[in-house]
């Protein structure tokens, strides 16, 4: 069975099928691989106005973002946030950048939950972090960490609601994570890109609100998943002034400063709300629900909050599989290989497309699983569960 990634090659297997698609330009694809939310109608672009694209912005942001920001999480968490607890960033990968190597020292140890966006932990290995991995279960969480701790851990990673399966730290959880790192001395980052979106009561819990001293606490988020807008690059941290004034001037010093054109659209969305984009994800979040169920010898944790399904397939080469269902039907997947710190047969199902998009992607995941199948049926190279 013919195989189109290679673990050998510099780029992620997503990737490389993003590749293989851009190869075949007359052929119909369905593209079942990324989970930024998508709006019904298309984001208006603001008009472009001269100072923004003839200036460098600040390096830490334009007031009237760090302004809407602040307005943004105030709101949303009554926390006491002000302009000069924000830095606006390059995305929120960047902000991540910006944090894990301020706190870096030779040895350092970074405690992170699992399982990872496999690009998160691509930064802290080329950061020169070693990787410790604990348990998303909130039962045994802190439990773990107490094990795990060592003089030599910077920081300790969190994401909420979390990649891939969907689980949003309980109020209880945060407030003893936080008291865990404050009695420590040592950082904790909350990373809650997808903070928007919850489901069935479930509420997002910020760290901030934990403590007034946030000498050792970070969040990051972005526009890119909260507000469907990923081309903007527009990403914030928020933490205690004195840290983001040494962040600022690690971004001023390989950046300068962020797209001030990206900076206004992205306060012109802030502005606008993305209550219209919560409820088209909640109600495609159901539907993705309704038919899930529908499938056989499918495994899957029902998400809290986030924007995908992380769905594992009876298959056990779950790479060749994508392959295959890229090739014979045109079916594109993000699977366990987008992922560090977990091993299995996964692949992420989004929530973020139209129900027509959804529902024929499901249609040919069924048809793929069943040709896979009879195919391996005799043949040992990939074998079925």
């Amino acid at each position: 069975m013919l195989r189109i990634t290679s673990q050998n090659s510099p780029y992620t297997l997503l990737q490389q099928r993003l590749q293989y698609i851009a190869l075949h330009p007359d052929r119909p694809f369905t593209i079942l691989i990324e989970n930024v939310p998508q709006w019904d109608t298309p984001i208006q672009p603001v008009a472009s106005k001269q100072p923004y694209i003839c200036e460098y912005a600040p390096c830490n942001g334009y007031d009237f973002l760090l302004h809407g920001l602040k307005e943004r999480d105030q709101s949303k968490y009554q926390s006491n946030v002000q302009n000069e607890n924000i830095l606006v960033t390059n995305g929120a990968m960047h902000a991540l950048s910006l944090i894990f190597r301020s706190l870096y020292k030779p040895g350092g140890i970074a405690l992170v939950q699992a399982p990872v966006l496999g690009n998160i932990a691509d930064i802290l290995k080329a950061s020169g972090y070693q990787m410790v991995y604990f348990s998303s279960d909130q039962t045994e969480m802190l439990g773990q960490l107490e094990q795990l701790y060592t003089d030599d851990v910077r920081f300790i990673y969190v994401n909420t609601p979390h990649n891939p399966f969907g689980g949003i730290l309980s109020e209880s959880v945060v407030n003893q994570l936080v008291s865990f790192a404050q009695d420590r001395q040592v950082a904790l980052i909350a990373d809650m890109i997808y903070d928007s979106y919850t489901f069935e009561g479930n509420l997002t819990h910020s760290p901030l609100v934990a403590s007034t001293d946030w000498q050792h606490l970070y969040t990051v988020n972005s526009m890119s998943k909260n507000y469907g807008a990923p081309g903007l690059r527009i990403g914030w941290i928020t933490s205690d002034a004195e840290n983001i004034k040494k962040l600022s001037g690690l971004c001023e010093a390989e950046c300068v400063a962020i797209s001030g054109l990206s900076q206004l659209q992205a306060y012109d969305l802030i502005q606008k709300g993305n209550d219209e984009l919560v409820e088209i994800i909640r109600h495609r979040k159901a539907y993705v629900e309704q038919q899930l169920t529908k499938m056989e010898n499918i495994q899957y944790t029902i998400p809290a909050g986030g924007t995908q399904f992380f769905v594992k397939l009876p298959v056990d080469d779950i790479d060749l599989f994508a392959d295959f269902v890229l090739i014979a039907y045109g079916l594109a997947l993000t699977t366990t290989s987008n992922y560090d710190g977990i091993e299995g047969s996964y692949i992420r199902v989004p929530i973020i497309h139209s129900v027509e998009m959804i529902e024929k992607a499901l249609e040919l995941l069924v048809k793929g699983m069943e040709e896979f199948g009879r195919l391996c049926s005799s043949d040992s190279v990939c074998n079925v569960n």
